[in-house]
């Protein structure tokens, strides 16, 4: 992509270079009317962004050299931006990092709320557990009882036998000591053994699920801690846009010099669009909990623009608002590919591209709450990707450490809700 973009670039005055360059940075940070975008960098062909590959397709891995030359073209925009104007490099630096803030502590959020969840599931195992030893440690302490009162009762058995089955189910130490030695010689011992048994497991259980609920606490604070991190690094990105957008518009001159229409207006993010991210009404209330790419339609909500896709509720209407914007930067809708995968679709990628797929069950798209794009956002340092790093975080999606250039497995194209 950026082969044939530097080979129109190369080919134009130097004038034009400056004016396509600068242009496409500011559209990449909202800065531009659609009318700007197509007169700064319009495509090779005339054509709009299509789709790079069929919806619930893995795409091939981008090579460490494709990043590379990625990453330098958006280094290059931001050199120019900063050449043409201090002030606005300025507030475009500070948003940066402000969104790259947001970007992180969501990321924490979502690990952290992964961790709670893990705990909470260790806790309920734990309980469930100590409820049944205690069941069966009741019974086979009633078993005792029953077998004492029948040998006092109805012999044959001596006193001494009687009062080991006593001090057994009482606890007395002593009377245990001396008592044990001839009720083990008799024909009951398989039910003592069985009753001490219970009573040590039952005793480790509960010490376990003491712990198990002490590190539940502990993980549902942190992701209490991390939730309240990231609000207040989205509200404080929010008031850093709003900054920025009024610096840009005191830029009309300098884009001017390099040959941008000074009579396009500046737009960045419209507040009131953020707003439908908590106002928009939920297509359902159906927020149970499922195994990984087995969540039913009935708890899913489609994308607005988007047929065929479809995302946790909350996850799609923060998309959908996410489009909204970004259709009044670029001037036209954003570009997906996959979105929810269920568990059969997740075999089918497997089978396809063994290489590539994730293990069934394992794939962010079974949990309704990730989404691959395309139209230019599935490459690093593009007018688009930049825009989604400075702006997807204020509507709740963020772009994972792993996916990120310098991550593990670098994916411009997937995004995550946080949840």
């Amino acid at each position: 992509m950026f082969d044939s973009l530097i080979g129109v670039l190369m080919s134009l005055p130097a004038r034009n270079r400056a004016a396509m360059c600068a242009a496409a940075l500011m559209t990449g940070l909202g800065l531009l009317l659609p009318h700007s975008v197509a007169q700064a960098s319009p495509s090779t062909d005339g054509s709009s962004p299509v789709a790079s590959t069929r919806p619930g397709q893995e795409r091939e891995p981008l090579t460490p050299a494709q990043v590379r030359e990625q990453v330098a073209e958006a280094e290059r925009m931001q050199k120019k931006l900063e050449a043409t104007d201090a002030k606005l490099a300025a507030a475009n630096a500070k948003l940066a990092a402000l969104a790259a803030r947001s970007n992180l502590l969501m990321d924490e959020v979502t690990a952290a709320r992964s961790a709670q969840k893990v705990a909470e599931r260790n806790e309920a195992r734990q309980k469930a557990k100590l409820k049944k030893l205690a069941a069966e440690t009741a019974a086979a302490r009633r078993d005792l009882e029953r077998m004492a009162y029948d040998a006092y009762v109805n012999g044959p058995g001596s006193l001494r036998e009687v009062a080991a089955l006593v001090d057994l189910v009482s606890g007395g130490e002593e009377g245990v000591a001396v008592g044990t030695t001839d009720y083990l010689s008799g024909e009951r011992a398989a039910d003592e053994s069985r009753y001490a048994a219970l009573t040590k497991a039952q005793q480790q259980v509960a010490q376990q699920a003491a712990k198990a609920s002490a590190e539940r606490e502990a993980a549902t604070a942190k992701a209490v801690r991390a939730q309240q991190a990231s609000a207040a690094a989205v509200a404080a990105q929010q008031k850093a846009l709003i900054e920025m957008q009024q610096v840009a518009g005191n830029t009309r001159a300098a884009l001017a010099d390099l040959g941008v229409d000074a009579q396009g207006r500046f737009a960045g993010i419209d507040m009131a669009t953020l707003s439908e991210v908590s106002t928009t009404p939920l297509c359902t209330q159906q927020n149970g909990v499922y195994a990984n790419g087995m969540i039913p339609g009935s708890a899913l909500c489609p994308i607005s623009g988007a047929p065929g896709h479809m995302m946790r509720p909350e996850a799609a209407r923060a998309l959908s608002a996410l489009r909204e914007a970004y259709a009044q930067a670029f001037g036209q809708q954003m570009c997906m590919t996959d979105s929810y995968r269920s568990y059969a679709a997740q075999v089918d990628v497997k089978r396809r591209k063994p290489r590539l797929a994730a293990t069934p069950g394992t794939s962010n798209h079974g949990l309704g709450l990730a989404v691959d794009l395309c139209g230019g956002i599935e490459n690093f340092g593009t007018p688009q990707h930049e825009w989604m790093k400075q702006h997807a975080p204020l509507f709740g999606y963020f772009h994972p450490s792993w996916a990120q250039a310098g991550g593990s497995k670098p994916e411009p194209w997937h995004w995550e809700f946080a949840s």
